[in-house]
């Protein structure tokens, strides 16, 4: 009962202090960082065991699967060298130098001292990009972000997975990792396809809504149990299945896309509060768990952990960007970013979810009964960058995005929604240029009736005319279908060829699923 109670309490904090993001320039992952800081200090807290393997279960697939979806694959692929470099090069680097400095200073066991080094290697993408989404950055600068998110969980996953294996086995083989590493990575890929081409068949047999979006809902959950089951990447499995999902999302009814969107955004919203919120309430039971060490030597430790993983980010993301420009095609086709831009992304590597749930998941115990070594101090490490990062690079972003003078690129016609809209008001319009009345079967004063509406939203960039009484005959609302779906095709081919950027497709096609979803509510029977 009072685990319940104290759940409850939970939600309700999560939800105060979003409400109170909303009136501060504050991120929100920030304030729920605080928040869960502020609970640790409350007398009389009841503690709270987490299952390692339920809680990595638990919030990683539904947050991976939901980014994955909302994958922008042609950014992805045209800034695949950066993101590649930071995601894979980048954690790899800085896994290696801080399981170097916790078995030289810290005396952790190398097994361990990976484990530790992969749990903070990753930049976590709701954090990174909840933060960098409210400040106005270049558009290319918030893709790399959020495309290193979203792939570097796979490399510090697979490393985690190998050296907890180690550290429970007592025995760590580097080329047995290696090998390992790639099956892994292989295996996961391949796995998620698999499990996304199956739910993509079982979705077009079903129509009903709330059993759509159920499947949706089980899928990450699916391709992770499945790749584990295999002991393959469960992160790259969802993944997978997430971009062959996402290209599975259109053809569902506009009503389950609406379903959809309230259903996710709502499961975001209680995994990514409570994750923040659960550092506190685990972070007294973490430090009361720590023999041999005095505060003195936590705080010492923490900063050391710190300070590497900072340093190496801000020393590496500046010849990670000039080396491959040595190749004047390069440097020709992609010029030098500047100081500048690298500077934001050196200092934009705030740790989040990922590295909470990556430690709360670490096991207990090792082979033979015996408690996994270091343990409490790997958690609390992993705390203290959370906290150190997150609260300190994540406030201080802004002072130094505005020091630096960077500020949103203009993205042209691709950034503007009026002239998206304009043209999808322009497809509508050639649509009901080809009917013929008398083929066609259609009233011609239907027909003229939306040529009017579709011009004067043209005439007034998205203000539509109101025509006194709404038709709900079938031809009515048969036609207006015909042409939600010739704008939905042609905002498709729009953001194929880079002509509307991600967030106002998503804006324009939720416009167009709720007009979908009023005709299909009045569509006579």
């Amino acid at each position: 009962m009072e685990t319940l109670e104290l759940l409850i309490g939970l939600l309700a904090a999560v939800a105060v202090v979003v409400r109170l993001a909303g009136h501060t320039p504050i991120p929100e992952p920030v304030l729920l960082l605080l928040a869960g800081l502020a609970v640790a200090l409350i007398p009389g807290l009841p503690e709270v065991e987490l299952d390692p393997e339920l809680t990595l279960a638990l919030f990683l697939p539904p947050l991976l699967y939901w980014a994955a979806l909302h994958t922008d694959l042609r950014q992805l692929r045209a800034n695949l060298r950066p993101i590649g470099l930071l995601a894979v090069g980048l954690v790899l680097v800085t896994t290696a130098a801080v399981a170097l400095l916790a078995h030289s200073a810290l005396g952790m066991p190398w097994a361990v001292a990976v484990v530790l080094g992969a749990v903070v290697s990753p930049p976590d993408p709701v954090a990174a990009t909840a933060v960098a989404g409210r400040l106005g950055l270049p558009r290319r600068m918030v893709s790399i972000l959020e495309g290193e998110g979203l792939l570097n969980d796979a490399t510090a996953l697979v490393l985690y997975r190998v050296a907890v294996a180690a550290a429970v086995s007592g025995t760590l083989s580097i080329g047995e990792a290696g090998v390992e590493l790639a099956v892994s990575a292989v295996g996961g890929a391949a796995v998620g396809l698999a499990v996304g081409f199956i739910g993509s068949r079982v979705l077009r047999r079903v129509s009903e809504a709330p059993v759509e979006n159920t499947v949706k809902l089980l899928l990450p959950y699916v391709a992770w149990l499945a790749a584990e089951r295999l002991h393959a990447s469960g992160v790259l499995a969802v993944l997978a299945c997430g971009v062959l999902m996402a290209r599975h999302w259109a053809s569902i009814s506009s009503g389950a896309r609406l379903q959809a969107r309230q259903l996710w955004d709502w499961l975001v919203f209680v995994l990514e509060g409570l994750s923040f919120v659960l550092v506190g309430v685990q972070l007294r039971t973490v430090v009361d768990g720590i023999e041999g060490r005095s505060l003195a030597d936590l705080a010492l430790a923490a900063a050391a952990v710190n300070l590497v993983v900072i340093a190496v980010r801000m020393a590496l993301v500046f010849p990670a960007s000039w080396l491959p420009r040595l190749s004047a095609r390069l440097r020709e086709r992609d010029p030098y970013p500047g100081w500048r831009y690298l500077t934001v992304i050196g200092w934009a590597g705030m740790r989040g979810v990922v590295t909470l749930a990556l430690a709360l998941a670490i096991p207990t115990t090792v082979a033979g009964g015996g408690p996994f070594p270091d343990r409490n101090l790997v958690v609390f490490l992993a705390f203290s960058v959370i906290v150190v990062t997150l609260v300190g690079e994540g406030l201080t972003l802004p002072l130094l995005i505005r020091r630096l003078g960077l500020t949103a690129d203009d993205d042209g016609p691709a950034g503007d929604g009026r002239k998206a809209l304009a043209r999808l008001s322009e497809v509508a319009l050639d649509h009901l240029d080809a009917i013929d009345p008398e083929t066609d079967g259609v009233p011609a004063e239907l027909v003229e009736r939306l040529r009017e509406r579709y011009r004067a939203r043209l005439a007034h960039l998205g203000q539509q005319s109101e025509d006194g009484q709404p038709d709900d005959t079938r031809a009515y609302t048969d036609l207006v279908s015909d042409l939600l779906g010739a704008q939905r095709e042609e905002l498709r081919r729009l953001r194929e060829r880079g002509g509307v950027t991600p967030e106002v497709a998503r804006r324009l096609a939720h416009d167009l699923d709720v007009e979908e979803a009023r005709l299909e509510r009045e569509r006579p029977g």
